[in-house]
């Protein structure tokens, strides 16, 4: 059989996530969020633009890339914020609210329920203990791009998300929270930054 039907057998029949199961790829520049008010609710961002991927493929015994295409994401059934991929009563800690798609990548806020166990891990995001999230989802379909003595790349062109993640470390290196903060301090070039900063240094970027 193909080596490309055993593959998209393979992943397009059981749920993704994006926990660091293997080395993620990441920058060296990656920083992550400084915390924020504990007043106030929490954005992140879900996908990034650089979010490729180390996967093992079971059948050929190899590694290849999955890079996730934004464009393709489907979030129509994404509503909770759960505690390490495990979907439950006991593990919803949280809703999601303004999912949107900015500048190729995607981000949410979550509202973290009121009770104990929610508010001691949104107080480690605030702390900074915490800063990634990951994505579950189920692949619908993907084009794979074969490289001489590299890796397989697999691009995911549609894809359903149905539940996002506290995790302690994700696949995507850039699946963090944004540092939101009403302080006039915030440096316009940080990594992680306020969202309405985050808004204006790409409305300048994209003018010049």
């Amino acid at each position: 059989m193909p080596k490309q039907i055993n593959l998209r057998e393979s992943i397009c029949s059981r749920m993704m996530h994006r926990t660091a199961s293997m080395k993620p790829i990441r920058k060296q520049s990656e920083t992550r969020s400084e915390g924020t008010s504990p007043k106030q609710d929490a954005t992140f961002i879900l996908i990034s633009k650089d979010n490729a991927t180390q996967r093992y493929d079971w059948w050929e015994d190899e590694i290849y890339i999955e890079e996730l295409d934004v464009k393709g994401a489907s979030h129509d059934e994404l509503h909770t914020f759960f505690k390490d991929h495990q979907p439950s009563v006991d593990n919803a800690i949280g809703r999601i609210a303004n999912k949107k798609v900015l500048n190729d990548e995607l981000l949410a806020d979550v509202i973290f329920s009121s009770d104990e166990a929610s508010q001691t891990i949104k107080q480690k995001y605030d702390e900074n203990i915490l800063s990634d999230v990951s994505i579950g989802y189920y692949i619908n379909d993907f084009v794979e791009t074969k490289k001489k003595d590299e890796p397989n790349h697999i691009l995911v062109t549609d894809f359903t998300i149905v539940e996002l993640s506290a995790v302690w470390k994700g696949a995507d290196a850039g699946a963090v929270k944004i540092k939101q903060s009403n302080s006039k301090k915030d440096e316009p070039d940080e990594k992680r930054f306020s969202f309405k900063l985050y808004q204006q240094k790409e409305n300048l970027r994209r003018k010049v």
